[in-house]
Parts: C-alpha cells; sequence; structure tokens
C-alpha cells in the first residue's frame, strides 16, 4: 500500500482522506438506531463502495500518467558516512575513504605550520553544531604530551579540519567542467573533524628540530576536554560513494583525430551503466564532452598515461559491519509531481511547492517543515555558514535580499544531526530560489 501511494498523487498528501472512518465516525452521531442502521446499508455498502471503485480507477490514470513521464536521469546522487579507521571493508565497493592514504600523508605533512604549531591529529566531534561552534570559540585546551618518558603539561589549539572540505570543492570544479548540475553534498558529517596541535609547554618551550618527529602523534597527547569529553571520537574517518579511478590512453583503441587536436572515449562500462562518471581535469585536457555511453575528452596529447575519473555509485549502499552511522544523501524522493516539475520545468513559488520540494529531501527521519516567515532582516544567529560556501555569490548579494526563515521541527527529537539536516535543506533550497536569502531555525 505504501508503494502505491508513492506512484501517485495521494503520496503527497501527508493525511490522506479516509472516507470509511468519516462515514463510520459520523454514524455514531446518529442516535435512532433504525435510522443508523439504514444510514449505514446506504453510505458504507452503497455510497462507500462506490467511492472506493472511483477511487480505483483513479489511482491506475495516475499510475498510467505517472509511468508515461520519464523520470530526469540523475547518475551523481552522492552518499557520506563516518567511521572507525580499523573497521573500513575494503571489498565494500558502495563506499570508499574520502581521503586516500597517499593524500592523508602528504596532508600530515604540510599541515605542521609555524603559524598554528605541531599537528597531532584529528578528532570528530558527535554532537549538534551548536556544540561546534562553541568548541570552536572554546579554542585552547590545556592537558600532556609525552616528551621523551615525561609528561610534560602541553597546550593545544584546534581548527576546524579542511582537507576534507576541500575535497568538496574541489568535487564542485569537477561538476563545473564536466558541465554536470551540481547538487548540494551532505557535509554534515564532515563538517565535523577537528585537527588538533601542539602549540607550546607550559613550563618550557621546546625545539624547532623536535617538532618533525610529533607531527601526527595524538596518542601522545592525553588533553582535558572539558564538558567535551563524551563527544570527542578518536581514529574516525569519512567516507563517500566516489572511486577515484585512474586510466591512460592504452585503455583506448583508437583516438579520434580532429585537426591538431585528438578525442579520446572513456567507454562507460556497461555493468555500471546506472552510475555516473565524471573525468578530473588536468592542464593536458582542452573539453570534456559527455555523450551516450561515453565521454569525450578533447587533448593535444595523442598518448598519456595516469589520467583520473571519478566513479559515483548509484547502486544501494552497503552498510559493512561496524558502519553504524547514519548515511547522509542527496537523493530525492520521486513524485509524480516532481516528475511534471521537471519535465516541464516548472517552478511553482507557493507554499505547497515549496513545502514538497523540502520534503522530497533525504531528511525525514530527523526533521519536518512547520511553517516559514519572510522578513527584512534575520537575527544574526540564523547566519551560518551553507554547504556551498564555495560558489561565488551570484549578481545580487546576499545582503541586500529579503530573508526568507524555513521554521523545522524535530522528528528524531534531539539527534546530533538534526540541525545539520536543517543547513543542508538551507544550502539545497537557496540554490533554487534567488529572490531571497533562505535561513533556517528549529522551532
Amino acid at each position: 500500500m505504501r508503494q502505491q501511494d508513492e506512484e501517485n498523487t495521494a503520496a503527497i498528501l501527508e493525511y490522506p482522506f479516509d472516507y470509511d472512518r468519516y462515514i463510520q465516525e459520523s454514524l455514531r452521531k446518529i442516535d435512532d438506531l433504525d435510522e443508523r442502521r439504514f444510514a449505514k446499508t446506504v453510505l458504507l455498502e452503497g455510497l462507500g463502495e462506490v467511492i472506493k471503485c472511483m477511487e480505483k480507477k483513479y489511482q491506475e490514470l495516475e499510475k498510467r500518467v505517472y509511468e508515461e513521464i520519464e523520470i530526469k536521469e540523475y547518475r551523481y546522487e552522492t552518499v557520506t558516512t563516518v567511521i572507525k579507521k580499523e573497521h573500513f571493508d575494503p571489498v565494500n565497493m558502495t563506499l570508499f575513504p574520502v581521503i586516500s592514504e597517499e593524500m592523508e600523508k602528504e596532508y600530515i605533512k604540510e599541515a605542521a605550520s609555524p603559524e598554528k604549531g605541531v599537528y597531532l591529529g584529528t578528532v570528530f566531534l558527535k554532537t549538534d553544531e551548536a556544540k561546534g561552534r562553541q568548541f570552536l570559540e572554546e579554542g585552547i585546551f590545556r592537558g600532556h604530551f609525552l616528551f621523551g618518558e615525561e609528561k610534560k603539561k602541553a597546550l593545544f589549539k584546534i581548527y576546524r579540519t579542511e582537507q576534507y572540505r576541500n575535497q568538496i570543492e574541489l568535487l564542485y570544479k569537477v561538476f563545473q567542467d564536466n558541465r554536470i548540475p551540481w547538487e548540494t553534498i551532505h557535509t554534515g558529517m564532515l563538517d565535523k573533524f577537528y585537527d588538533v596541535f601542539l602549540i607550546g609547554f607550559e613550563d618550557e618551550t621546546y625545539e624547532g628540530e623536535e617538532k618533525e618527529e610529533w607531527t601526527g602523534a595524538l596518542g601522545e597527547a592525553d588533553i582535558c576536554w572539558g564538558e567535551f569529553k563524551p563527544f570527542i571520537c578518536y581514529g574516525m574517518m569519512p567516507l563517500w560513494n566516489i572511486e577515484r579511478i585512474y586510466f591512460d590512453s592504452t585503455d583506448f583503441m583508437l583516438p579520434c583525430i580532429d585537426g591538431i587536436y585528438y578525442e579520446h572515449e572513456f567507454i562507460l562500462p556497461d555493468g555500471n551503466c546506472g552510475d555516473g562518471y565524471l573525468i578530473d581535469p588536468n592542464e593536458d585536457i582542452l573539453e570534456i564532452r559527455h555523450e551516450k555511453g561515453k565521454i569525450i575528452i578533447k587533448s593535444k596529447k595523442e598518448t598519456f598515461e595516469n589520467w583520473q575519473a571519478l566513479h559515483i555509485v548509484q547502486k544501494e549502499t552497503i552498510r559493512s559491519l561496524h558502519y553504524t552511522e547514519p548515511f547522509l544523501t542527496n537523493h530525492r524522493k520521486d513524485s509524480f509531481f516532481k516528475r511534471m516539475q521537471e519535465k516541464n520545468r516548472i517552478k511553482l513559488m507557493t507554499k505547497t511547492d515549496l513545502f514538497r520540494r523540502i520534503m522530497e529531501l533525504d531528511i525525514r527521519e530527523y526533521i519536518e517543515i512547520d511553517g516559514y516567515e519572510i522578513c527584512d532582516d534575520a537575527v544574526k544567529n540564523f547566519q551560518t555558514e551553507g554547504m556551498n560556501w564555495f560558489v561565488q555569490e551570484e549578481l545580487f548579494p546576499m545582503g541586500s535580499r529579503k530573508k526568507l526563515i524555513l521554521k523545522f521541527k524535530e522528528k528524531n527529537k534531539g539527534h546530533y544531526l538534526n540541525d545539520s539536516m536543517v543547513r543542508y535543506v538551507v544550502s539545497q533550497i537557496q540554490m533554487e530560489i534567488n529572490e531571497y536569502q533562505c535561513v533556517g531555525a528549529i522551532e
């Protein structure tokens, strides 16, 4: 029944009207038992059957129309989550590390900057975003660091981890170069990682030559996290459904010569026809063109090696052993009106359409839209960074627009991802609405 509801217009009604229940409740208001029996016969056995028959015919008609309207093909939906590093399952071909081992080593090497101190490692703060902002404001923590065989009183400073956020920004540029429309990626998990730096000892200074050997030595630190201790998780790593593929010109049978240029064909694997592929641009690639079953890469080079492609897996994400954290996606629920809108490119600015677009997003387990308000200015508390921070500001600055305040209710009350869900919704809706500056609030 639930599946059928999702395949017709009834799916967008939060509370479908139940005629049978309505008639039975109305019959109870008739005091005369003989009249009640007569009314029951007429309404339930007569009119009720007619209503059921008509509803069935309408559902069949809606289903036929629904199936005739092809859904817009989108092969680039993303999934993110976090796990403990020791629980990583290398044979799970639906989730991959956001940062490869080699990239991680390079980041550690570059992170030990004199301005910040000695990079010790990264922690995951499993709490809501308000607590995360408080964590950043606190900034410096006391503790001990193992100096040789002796523990020394030390100071530690935390910064928001940039390596995972940088990957999202680079991915956006890859989408742009491949001319594929961008959909907001849910960074609720990635934004909860923080780098830990050793900035000095309380009793004495340390020599610069010794810094190198401490880099990445978070295990040697005993930090007093205070009120944040219950939320600190060590040894975590983020995963997503994007696999990095390396290929070279020997993978192609013959390049197509176009004047002084070569057009190389990246043939999409038959077994992954539903998955998305993107070519990671480099200085030798002049143009990327997507065609049915292949990607054309224009270059002046006849031969090449170690070019990169991104494989975005669209099959159902596998939850391996100990993969316990939620999967955050930018998947949209399919519906009749969604297909109609995409087919006709209609963007209605009505309350019903706005709420429908919001609840199509993968947020239903956490929050639901409860209302909205339009005002000339909003409280500063609403001004938080969106998940598309790297998208350049449009022609009309945000500050000059009216504020559209989206109000939400918690469905999974107190969950640490609820405010991240609000930020994700606001970020995606902002991509679709230019008239207002969107902000969100949990009521």
